[in-house]
């Protein structure tokens, strides 16, 4: 289990990229684009409530929620997996004259935002409460 972070802790960078906001968007909703630049497979549809999935190509698959859609401009998601800590990505996209300044912030999230490990809900689903009250 983990300790007890009850304080935001983020980080923020930003890149100038030589590419149209249209291109940049598009690596960032496309789940095959998406997947090329983190190194995976990717499902991903750019609409609130829509869920985020990410099988790394090496590491534990993570999966989440997308939060905010801005289309062409800003997307927002939360996501974990299932023994790591809830974490919420922003990426902001702004055009510039040389192209798109792309400015990712990622902010570990305390667990009461987004709920209990899914371990722990499968172990006390609501059959296994009836199952063993039989």
């Amino acid at each position: 289990m983990h300790d007890d972070l009850s304080d935001n802790v983020s980080v923020e960078r930003s890149i100038t990229l030589p590419a149209d906001p249209d291109t940049v968007w598009e690596h960032l909703t496309n789940g095959s684009l998406v997947g090329d630049w983190m190194e995976g497979e990717v499902s991903i549809t750019p609409r609130p409530g829509s869920p985020i999935t990410m099988t790394p190509d090496e590491g534990p698959v993570v999966w989440g929620t997308v939060e905010e859609v801005i289309p062409g401009r800003r997307i927002q998601w939360s996501w974990r997996t299932d023994d790591g800590l809830p974490t919420q990505v922003e990426f902001e996209l702004d055009p510039v004259e040389e192209g798109t300044t792309l400015t990712v912030k990622e902010t570990l999230l305390p667990w009461t935002t987004t709920g209990l490990p899914p371990r722990w809900i499968d172990r006390t689903s609501l059959s296994a409460h009836l199952t063993a009250a039989a």
